[in-house]
């Protein structure tokens, strides 16, 4: 339960959700307006708790969500249960059955509203509009979602009236989702796009769409107006945040978002007159309910964040159970094995890797596909590979978590220039998150992030061309003969394998190879991929050769982090100051200074170098796993010299506009650890 409540009110409420007449009778009910929303749950339906503290809960799950619901009616006389999308997929409940699982379980969870995140279209229109939608008892609100003749595919807004005073709920889809689901969902057998989400004119498209559902629903009597949103906060989506269709409309209230995973229990954002709008999104896999407070009499409206909420509803539970007890003896098959742990995070586990740099698991993957494709180079999407595998034995359910999307693998011919623009589309966003990141085998390359991307994509997302300087080099592809990398050649064909998704759909907006010549078509589904990989290739077991958890150096990450000075000639008993500069990405995160022989020259932690005997040694500064060097050669100190009294010489803290002009806008420098 809540730490805010006493011992004595978390028993009485307990009584009080098993019979909640008794509640009734002893307190009067508010009739303030109260909104749980959730947003992001990809399929989380159980509770879970910390591993190394099982008394701590890290996933409220379904059964929560509903006993909370049910806490909530027990004090107040108006209370609703919204999703922001994104609830369909994530898992092997929403794979195995098209999503139509997780509507079963939100139909006895208790849900009133749910929006259309892009992953609700990842199991094609047939599902979705004829199974999915119409086994919702809930209502699924999208004011941007439209058919070929303009024609909303759900409803647009839906009015309550409370305490006789009307609030609007309208529904509000990413325009993403045309290339974060599978863009020919989307189109008619020809290639045109049959559906629309008000994507064009640089945002202004949807910005009106939104302002003419909010000005609707005022002129149906609504006093107030509450967006359920799937547009996240996150600047690669721009321009079609929330914040930035807040910042273009009026008359929204509070936005209740997803799709960046963002926790934000409560912000104001400006809205186009300078008014004041709510803002709030509860994380994923539901980590937290939301909680929305409104007095429809004085407007006083209030988020919140619930987190670590025990208590679970038996009704809700049992369905769950039903549901899992249907597959899970086919989930729990062990298929494989691994020696070493397997991930999306970066090597700490604080955050997610996989949509912005090489790891072991993406590595794995890749290597999959070539394999089993019998191909020269591999492309998997780094939003492709959603969850971890820890060592020990790998079964069937932990594989669909990696792969949960059933794509199906592919192999075309592709030419080394499209090869070159699918890298560069691909880090456009660098080192900022992009589901469209490629995870690579049979190929290396490097990123330069301080080259500005100059890819142009359509107002869909899709890829267009590159402008100007590349930020992506070096790439070179895997001789299969000699087993080194050559340069990669422009001209020449390759033969490419990776899943319908990329190749045939141009899904991520990487649509070179849609009309590429198809050698090998959907001839295995990418979970299958994996799993024949490990079995056959591997012999049943993923081996120390994928130990390292930043992968296996296939992609190289340029002025990440740079050092002012990249050799120093110092003599014994001397000593000089390096200053290290790293992208903005990185302020904040500690440098770790090293040197390879502290017989030679010794580095302290901020950046100080001492001469110690002669010879060579090599001092890095580190920052997250990027790395920069500078090569310290010491001599003898003269005969006759005075005794060294140290030579540290200026140490330059240069500001950012300085940086800026130095390095390329986004770059920070310091010499001391906390100014990372």
């Amino acid at each position: 339960m809540r730490k805010f409540l006493s011992t004595m009110l978390a028993l009485v409420m307990t009584l009080a959700l098993l019979v909640p007449s008794a509640w009734a009778g002893t307190a009067p009910k508010s009739n303030d307006v109260v909104v749980l929303y959730t947003n992001d749950v990809h399929c989380q339906v159980d509770q879970a708790t910390d591993a190394k503290d099982t008394s701590k809960i890290t996933n409220i799950g379904y059964a929560g969500v509903a006993a909370y619901k049910k806490e909530m009616q027990a004090q107040y006389n108006n209370v609703l249960l919204v999703d922001a999308g994104d609830h369909s997929q994530g898992g092997p409940i929403g794979t195995l059955s098209k999503g139509s699982y997780l509507i079963d379980i939100m139909n006895e969870t208790g849900y009133d509203y749910a929006t259309l995140g892009n992953h609700e279209f990842d199991y094609g229109m047939d599902q979705l509009l004829k199974v999915n939608i119409p086994k919702a008892t809930f209502q699924y609100l999208s004011c941007n979602f439209s058919d070929a003749s303009g024609n909303a595919v759900t409803k647009a807004y839906d009015i309550k009236t409370y305490n006789g005073v009307k609030v609007a709920f309208i529904g509000i889809s990413t325009p993403e989702s045309f290339t974060k689901s599978t863009p020919t969902y989307f189109q008619d057998k020809n290639g045109n796009y049959i559906y629309s989400f008000a994507e064009g004119n640089n945002g202004q498209d949807l910005y009106n769409k939104v302002q003419s559902t909010i000005d609707a629903a005022k002129a149906a009597g609504a006093t107030y107006v509450v967006a359920i949103s799937h547009l996240g906060t996150d600047p690669a989506s721009s321009p079609w945040t929330s914040k930035e269709v807040i910042a273009n409309t009026t008359g929204l209230n509070v936005v209740l978002d997803g799709h960046s995973h963002s926790t934000i229990a409560s912000e104001t954002v400006n809205d186009k007159n300078g008014t004041a709008v709510l803002l709030s999104s509860t994380g994923t896999k539901l980590a937290a309910i939301g909680k929305l407070t409104m007095n429809t009499t004085t407007g006083a409206m209030t988020t919140e964040l619930v987190t670590d909420y025990a208590t679970q509803d038996a009704v809700t539970m049992e369905e769950i159970a039903s549901i899992e007890g249907q597959f899970n003896s086919q989930l729990k098959q062990v298929v494989a094995h691994s020696d070493v742990a397997l991930t999306v995070m970066t090597p700490d586990g604080s955050s997610r890797a996989i949509r912005s740099a090489e790891t072991n698991l993406g590595d794995l993957c890749a290597d999959a596909y070539r394999s089993e494709l019998g191909a020269d180079i591999a492309f998997v999407n780094g939003g492709g590979i959603r969850d971890n595998i820890p060592a020990g034995d790998i079964t069937y359910e932990q594989i669909i978590k990696v792969h949960p999307f059933g794509n199906m693998a592919c192999l075309v011919e592709a030419t080394g220039q499209q090869i070159v623009d699918a890298l560069e589309m691909s880090s456009r966003a660098y080192p900022n998150e992009n589901g469209g990141f490629l995870q690579v085998s049979g190929l290396k390359y490097s990123i330069d992030p301080t080259v500005a991307s100059t890819v142009k994509t359509s107002d869909k997302g899709a890829f267009i061309s590159v402008d100007g300087a590349r930020r992506v080099s070096d790439v070179q592809v895997l001789d299969k003969t000699t087993g080194t990398y050559v340069p990669i050649d422009l001209t020449k064909t390759y033969k490419l394998a990776s899943h319908n998704y990329m190749l045939k759909s141009g899904g991520d907006g990487l649509n070179m190879f849609m009309n590429d010549k198809v050698l090998l078509d959907e001839v295995k589904i990418d979970n299958q991929v994996l799993i024949d990989y490990i079995k056959d290739t591997l012999n049943g077991t993923v081996g120390t050769e994928y130990a390292n958890l930043n992968g296996q150096g296939r992609i190289t990450y340029l002025n990440m982090v740079m050092l002012d000075q990249s050799t120093l000639a110092l003599t014994v008993g001397k000593t000089a100051t390096l200053t290290a500069s790293g992208h903005e990405s990185l302020l904040g995160m500690a440098i770790t200074w090293t040197s390879s022989d502290d017989k030679v020259a010794t580095v302290d932690a901020s950046g100080v170098v001492t001469a110690v005997s002669a010879g060579t040694a090599v001092i890095t500064a580190s920052v997250n796993g990027f790395t920069a060097t500078c090569t310290v050669t010491v001599t003898a100190a003269a005969a006759n010299s005075s005794p060294a009294t140290g030579d540290s010489g200026s140490v330059v803290i240069y500001t950012a506009l300085a940086v800026s002009a130095l390095l390329g806008t986004g770059f920070v420098v310091g010499k001391k650890k906390e100014l990372f």
